[in-house]
């Protein structure tokens, strides 16, 4: 009997000292519905006795998978009653899909010999709520816009119309049938006919002796001069645009045109060949050169003229154009 009472006794104080050593942890959100977006706060606390050792668990990204945190304070501790420790953690979460959800529990953990006890908390939920809406009236059915009607066109508003028509055609049947076919050619003076080409080439030739530039020792400019003379004259009188050409290009084109003679065409290519040198290779040519290239091409411009009749004829013909 006495050794009874002796077990008993052990395990009331075993009771005793087991409840005074227990830890106990609560974990819950600030209010238990919140709207879609809203932030609140979640707060762990775990009250463990004076003297004993306890690890707390915590959180990751996320509880319950949709609860989002968005942060988490320092963990604090402050003296319980009976000399007890209460330690918080603090979160910040939030949920941005509706629906409530369970938040699993936490623990803490406290090592007892070679065995780990651990004390959980109670599971917490949080009910996520969208705003209120105020739903559509399916009953009423939205239309577009309808648009403005067009007015029948009356005969009255189309007679106007058919008058101006009317009207414009048969002015335009008496101007095409009375007028002459070019009234205004009464008012206005005929072009003068064109100068011959070789009428140009001698005056300016005329002009280029006159000022006796290579007397003067422009030499470069003197053949300039002459050789702008020359194949503008060819321009005029075969129609070859010679001041746009090199000299090789130019006697092919008179070659294809077949409009000189062989000791013409050695003229025109020894000429511009010379003026080239002279103009782009400082060369500067003996002074018999200087007259006997003018001569050759005064010749030239006498020998390639245009006949007179045939200059009278196209002038005339020029004249009946205008």
């Amino acid at each position: 009997m006495k050794r009874i009472i002796s077990v008993i006794s052990a395990l009331f104080l075993l009771l005793v000292a087991a409840s005074a050593q227990e830890v106990t942890i609560t974990s819950a959100p600030d209010t238990t519905a919140i709207l879609i977006g809203d932030q609140i706060g979640f707060t762990v606390s775990a009250v463990i006795p004076a003297g004993t050792v306890a690890g707390i668990s915590e959180a990751g990204d996320t509880l319950a998978g949709k609860i989002v945190i968005l942060g988490k304070s320092p963990r604090d501790s402050v003296a319980g009653p009976n000399g007890k420790i209460v330690i918080f953690d603090r979160y910040l979460i939030t949920a941005f899909d509706s629906g409530t959800y369970t938040i699993p529990p936490f623990y803490a953990e406290v090592a007892s010999g070679d065995t780990l006890l651990r004390y959980y908390s109670e599971n917490s939920s949080l009910r996520v709520l969208r705003p209120d809406v105020t739903p559509p009236d399916s009953t009423d059915v939205i239309f577009d816009i309808i648009p403005p009607r067009r007015a029948p066109v009356t005969f009255a508003e189309i007679v106007p119309w058919l008058v101006i028509a009317f009207v414009a055609a048969v002015l335009l049947y008496l101007l095409a049938r009375f007028l002459p076919r070019n009234p205004l050619r009464r008012f206005v003076r005929p072009l003068p006919p064109p100068e011959p080409a070789h009428i140009i080439a001698l005056r300016e030739l005329s002009a280029l002796r006159s000022e006796e530039l290579w007397q003067k020792g422009e030499v470069k400019k003197y053949y300039s001069r002459l050789s702008d003379i020359l194949r503008r004259y060819i321009d005029n009188r075969y129609g070859i645009s010679s001041p746009e050409l090199t000299t090789d290009e130019t006697v092919r084109m008179l070659q294809r045109a077949a409009v000189t003679t062989g000791r013409q065409m050695s003229v025109v290519k020894e000429m511009l060949s010379l003026s080239d040198m002279v103009k782009f290779a400082k060369y500067v040519p003996e002074s018999s050169l200087h007259e006997r290239c003018y001569e050759d091409a005064m010749k030239f411009v006498e020998e390639t003229r245009e006949a007179e009749e045939t200059a009278g004829e196209r002038t005339g013909e020029g004249g009946r154009h205008a």
